[in-house]
């Protein structure tokens, strides 16, 4: 799990001395614009070509499936956007069933003034879990049953590509980063005396992804943008 997190990190680092000089040359360019257009950069930041929000679909981990909204700000030469993502499933094998809800807001930094392209985002995450335990053992043969509620919150920082126009597509990678629970603590009743109870510790359900020390993010997405 270190070597993942080094490796993310170098590539942060990578890609933002890489945009910046991709920046100065775009810089340099848009300057020629500008003293072409005497409005160039009110006209750029109020752009009608520029599609400001998006409505899309990701696909990956930790969230699996989730549904998101981002608006690029109409102001600082739209460099940055605001979003939301939901998702919401249910898990469940022999032992163990579970509903997940996901939610992350944050802002996105887009490199280039057309809220779209390489961005940064950074962002806070909550993935709550309400797990059904129901194979507990017991001791002496005894199995059983109970019920808890699991929170894990993350600082998120993620690199994005996204594309422009009417349909968009996007690829995101990063950490998030917090102390996470690998143990959580659970009154069970026996599954043959419910009478009897037992105070109990159990792992939290497996999560792709998802370490004491965070959690690995890494999704594909696609969407309509207006």
């Amino acid at each position: 799990m270190m070597k993942l997190k080094t490796l993310i990190t170098v590539f942060f680092v990578l890609a933002i001395f890489s945009l910046q000089a991709q920046n100065t040359q775009d810089t340099t360019q848009n300057e020629q614009e500008t003293s072409v257009l005497a409005t160039a950069d009110d006209g750029h930041q109020n752009d009608p070509k520029i599609k400001r929000l998006s409505i899309g679909l990701k696909l990956g981990v930790p969230n699996l499936a989730s549904v998101g909204l981002q608006y690029t700000l109409p102001i600082l030469n739209n460099h940055f956007a605001p979003y939301f993502e939901y998702s919401s499933y249910a898990y469940n094998d022999s032992a163990t069933d579970g509903d997940f809800k996901y939610t992350e807001f944050g802002t996105a930094f887009y490199f280039g003034k057309s809220g779209k392209g390489l961005y940064l985002g950074l962002g806070k995450s909550s993935l709550k879990v309400n797990a059904a335990y129901n194979s507990i053992d017991l001791g002496s043969g005894r199995t059983g049953s109970g019920s808890t509620k699991i929170a894990l919150n993350t600082t998120n920082l993620k690199l994005g590509l996204k594309t422009g126009g009417r349909i968009y597509f996007r690829i995101e990678v990063g950490y998030g980063f917090g102390d996470l629970p690998k143990t959580v603590s659970i009154l069970a009743r026996d599954n043959d005396n419910p009478a009897l109870t037992e105070n109990t510790t159990e792992e939290i359900p497996e999560i792709p992804g998802i370490s004491e020390s965070g959690l690995v993010i890494g999704n594909i997405g696609f969407g309509i943008s207006f």
